[in-house]
């Protein structure tokens, strides 16, 4: 297992924590994860660019 070196949103993403009116900063709201588990956790929950 990796360590956690990025701070990921879950489970709602910072977009839609923003969207309601929520603390997108606040620690309640995240994880940690390492690198590639952060990669393919963006890459499923928020496509975009190519993968859209």
């Amino acid at each position: 297992m990796a360590a956690a070196v990025h701070a990921d949103h879950y489970p709602l993403s910072r977009r839609e924590l923003v969207e309601q009116g929520l603390d997108a900063d606040d620690p309640q709201h995240g994880r940690g994860l390492c690198q590639p588990c952060h990669s393919r956790e963006t890459a499923e929950r928020q496509p975009g660019g190519w993968a859209a």
